[in-house]
């Protein structure tokens, strides 16, 4: 007896008992005294109850052999892929889909939370939690990129079928389809901070041994270029440097640029796996820290050994020239086209991918911008010390740093990340996009957000407009949603629906009606006065240039 049948039969024996005692029948009504009632009742409360409590002990010895039988698939190899778990049903849950975490396999890399639309899972210590299970709509993605093999987060009470993760293929010492090509960090699957330094370093000893076993090669330049510097190429490269080895580190942004960009100010960072030790290039002390304290940690590491990275230098293409590698780059400040001959290469370029542009007129526009106040410098002009903290002597030679006006420079127009809400104030603000990384831009640029993110706590002083082609695209967040829709309704935030960039001008933005084809023959439907784009439209996952070095991926 299910649940709801016990219910509905509870139901209707109440409805008997009322019929007998308040209608003109006699008490005893179909010759059963009041009493026989009452226990009749209860006989039938107890057989529910039991059939319950079996039914229960059935159910979960079931899936916990069917739990057991898709771990002992997954053991043999951890490099194989994630094996499905079969459909089971969930005894203490609700009966409709819904995700079910295990807290034991979970290592808390927020892949699930991410790929859930409806805000029905959250990070709690470090660990994936249901927080909204009536949210569910099937969607089961938060499955599918799990990455921990088996599942640690998985869809009962479904009957759809969950694809297969599709991540690129590679070997356990890291080297990929395509011999000589290493891949470590977020692009191999796996998107954690902990994980990532953890194979940056390995990958290193891996390189060193192939190199000796193949000998020296005197047509490259380098032994190992290192392509992406964020926590896994960071720990590569101070490896490199270390084993003596002669690398060339690209970075198409700035060192640990998503860290940097996308984590909020004082954000707390938990190293996850909790139980795993770090053996790369770069450390992290104890369970957690925050963002900058994470960061300066890392950058003084870099000053120590002497690391020099090629910021701002965006990898093209790499191409096998008999035995060795061509890396061909794109230098971004001087416009230059490079190149360079190593003998292995190491990607670590994560699965961020390159911003998309808009290629529209004006998109290259630069401003000159002029900050108020006053800011100390960040070294010393007598003995050339970095400063460190916010102390305004320097802990070398004791000098005073000076403070001086901030100075006038030049930025761009258009931008394709929001770093710090706060570095802008009192500015014309457009954001162009429809999904999650748009729509949060835009409620921080206009508001301040509870500690949690999950309330506005007041407004700044900023005028924002929200370009969207059509509408909010399907995977857009609940709490996004109710957000962005407070702005709108308190005017904080302007959005144009069906509409898009025509033109953007020295400060003004034209806008036009999104089902023109062509912005040079199409209408001018407004214009907005403005400071800043921000062009958040996605970005070209690396899968692309993936396949075109020839590196599998599925």
């Amino acid at each position: 007896m299910k649940r709801s049948q016990l219910i509905i039969t509870a139901i209707f024996l109440v409805l008997l008992l009322a019929i007998a005692f308040t209608t003109t029948l006699p008490i005893s009504y179909g010759a059963v005294p009041w009493a026989g009632w009452v226990g009749l009742f209860f006989f039938a409360l107890f057989i529910g109850v039991a059939l319950i409590v079996m039914d229960t002990k059935q159910r979960r010895s079931r899936v916990m052999e069917e739990m057991a039988e898709a771990e002992a698939k997954a053991a043999p190899e951890e490099s194989q892929p994630s094996q499905e778990p079969p459909t089971i049903l969930d005894p203490r849950g609700p009966s409709y889909p819904h995700p079910v975490v295990n807290v034991a396999t979970c290592i808390g890399c927020h892949a699930c939370v991410d790929a859930c639309p409806h805000d029905v899972l959250t990070i709690v210590n470090g660990k994936a939690m249901i927080v909204a299970v009536e949210q569910c709509m099937e969607d089961t993605r938060c499955e599918v990129e799990c990455p921990t093999v088996p599942k640690a987060c998985f869809v009962v009470n479904s009957t759809k079928k969950i694809p297969e993760r599709k991540v690129p293929k590679r070997d356990g010492n890291f080297m990929t389809n395509v011999p000589g090509i290493y891949l470590i960090g977020d692009v191999s699957g796996v998107p954690l901070i902990k994980n990532a330094i953890n194979e940056g370093g390995a990958v290193i000893d891996y390189v060193l041994e192939d190199l000796r076993r193949a000998g020296r090669n005197g047509n490259a330049d380098y032994d190992v270029a290192i392509i992406g510097i964020g926590p896994a190429g960071l720990s590569a490269t101070v490896l490199a440097k270390q084993r003596g080895l002669k690398y060339i580190a690209i970075e198409q942004d700035q060192v640990a640029a998503t860290i940097q960009q996308t984590y909020q100010p004082g954000k707390y960072v938990f190293y996850n796996p909790v139980d795993q030790q770090i053996k790369g290039g770069i450390r992290l002390e104890g369970a957690g820290a925050v963002k900058e304290a994470m960061i300066n940690s890392w950058m003084a590491t870099m000053k120590s050994n002497g690391l020099v990275i090629n910021e701002n230098e965006s990898c093209k293409d790499v191409r096998r020239d008999g035995d060795i590698f061509l890396i061909l780059t794109d230098q971004y400040k001087t416009r230059q086209k490079m190149q360079y001959r190593a003998r292995s290469v190491v990607l670590a370029i994560g699965n961020r991918g390159t911003p998309m542009k808009m290629n529209l007129p004006g998109e290259d526009l630069k401003i000159t911008v002029t900050p108020q106040g006053f800011v100390f410098l960040d070294f010393c002009e007598k003995c050339g010390a970095r400063r460190i903290g916010e102390d305004k002597f320097c802990q070398q030679c004791g000098t005073r740093y000076i403070a001086r006006q901030r100075t006038t420079y030049e930025d761009d127009k258009v931008k394709y990340k929001l770093g710090d809400p706060s570095e802008y104030s009192g500015k014309h603000v457009v954001v162009v996009g429809a999904g999650n990384s748009a729509v949060e831009a835009a409620i921080d640029l206009a508001a301040y957000r509870s500690e949690d993110g999950a309330q506005i706590t007041g407004w700044r002083d900023n005028i924002v407009s929200l370009v969207i082609r059509s509408n909010f695209r399907g995977d857009i967040k609940l709490a996004n949603k109710i957000l962005v829709y407070e702005g709108i309704d308190e005017g904080k935030i302007r959005a144009y629906f069906g509409q898009t960039i025509k033109e953007i001008l020295q400060d003004e933005v034209v806008l036009m009606n999104a089902r023109e084809r062509d912005p040079q023959t199409a209408k001018e439907s407004a214009r907005i006065k403005n400071d800043y784009v921000f062009a958040l439209i996605g970005g070209e996952k690396p899968t692309r240039f993936l396949d075109s070095l020839g590196i599998q991926v599925g």
